[in-house]
């Protein structure tokens, strides 16, 4: 390599050094810059709602001054990143303001940009964008914007249905419990727990003719939604729905029930109900779930432990035993355990 090669060579890496260097330049200003911006439209965000929920007679502020607040910190439509950072200070502000300040906060985000930037994105193709907008105009609570999401409550995109599922239980409550014999896809179980939570969260008070029209929901998901819901709220006169779900023909559906009346301490009518339940349960892991429960439950039946004993499922007989053991019948286990040797066995003991 000649003289000239290795001072082309020094004079290229120099360059890239050089063009590196100051990309790092450029980015750590652009960031310092864009910090700056940012924290000037939080701060003055917080002080535009802190003024508009405790507005002081002497110095009101109207609609007009916040849009002209906002406007000059860079809140305008072709600003997309600034309007996307303001999206998620209001959902953030809104998860933490209660009572009639809440119903005020609700109002002040139908009046202010984001210039309906979320009603937009559900006209988009993308189905990460859609559910991204519904999620946003539910937790901003705008409500007036019900109709459109109504429309996705069955849509084949899971993410996209989901938010509009619970997105209908932010609006209606209780009430959006009715339209649940008319979804057509499957619900998921992470679904279910956000559906009941938001419900709880939202609406504290059970509105029990809802629940009640909603039994008659024949979806598998509608009824490990209802059973979920009856536990979360602590609904005792509802357990019967919960009993009834114990035997039935779907392995999930029973899992459900059996996970939900352990939460529950039941009259002896309804136990007695249980037990006769039990025989009709076809897997014996559930089974055994179901005998912990009654166990813990209720007083010793010895009849029901004794059929159990000696009846055909092997598997649950070692915890039958147990439990007959624990609670005093040490002989009716000997007994048993006595009888499954012959007796030439016996008598040679």
């Amino acid at each position: 390599m000649n003289e000239a090669s290795i001072l082309l060579f020094i004079a290229i890496v120099f360059s890239v050094l050089v063009i590196y260097w100051i990309s790092i330049c450029v980015s750590l200003i652009y960031r310092s810059n864009r910090t700056s911006r940012l924290n000037k439209i939080e701060n003055t965000f917080a002080n535009v709602v802190s003024r508009y929920l405790y507005n002081d007679p002497a110095n009101p502020i109207t609609l007009d001054e916040i849009k002209t607040t906002l406007n000059n910190v860079g809140i305008r439509p072709e600003n997309k990143n600034n309007i996307q950072f303001l999206i998620r200070l209001m959902i953030r502000t809104q998860r933490t303001i209660l009572g009639s300040n809440f119903s005020k906060l609700q109002t002040l985000y139908t009046q202010i940009p984001p210039y309906g930037v979320s009603i937009k994105k559900i006209s988009s193709w993308s189905w990460y964008r859609k559910a991204r907008g519904i999620r946003e105009i539910y937790e901003m609570n705008q409500s007036q914007y019900f109709d459109e999401i109504f429309k996705y409550r069955n849509d084949r995109n899971i993410y996209v249905r989901r938010e509009a599922q619970i997105a209908l239980v932010v609006f209606m409550g209780w009430e959006s419990l009715r339209f649940l014999p008319y979804l057509q896809r499957n619900m998921t179980l992470w679904q279910q727990i956000k559906i009941v939570e938001k419900l709880y969260d939202l609406y504290p008070k059970p509105e029990l003719k809802w629940l009640h029209r909603a039994y008659k929901t024949e979806k598998l998901f509608g009824k490990k939604l209802l059973m979920r819901i009856i536990r979360k709220y602590l609904l005792h006169g509802e357990i019967d729905y919960i009993i009834d779900n114990l035997n039935h023909e779907d392995y999930e559906v029973r899992e459900t029930a059996i996970y939900c009346i352990q939460t529950f301490a039941v009259s002896s009518v309804s136990m007695a109900y249980i037990k006769k339940l039990y025989d009709d349960i076809p897997n014996a892991t559930q089974q055994g779930q179901l005998l912990n429960y009654i166990s813990e439950n209720s007083d010793i039946d010895l009849d029901f432990y004794l059929k159990q004993l000696y009846g055909k499922n092997e598997d649950l007989k070692l915890s039958v035993a147990e439990i007959l053991w624990n609670n005093g019948h040490k002989e009716k286990v000997q007994e048993f355990y006595y009888q499954q040797y012959p007796k030439s066995v016996l008598n040679v003991g």
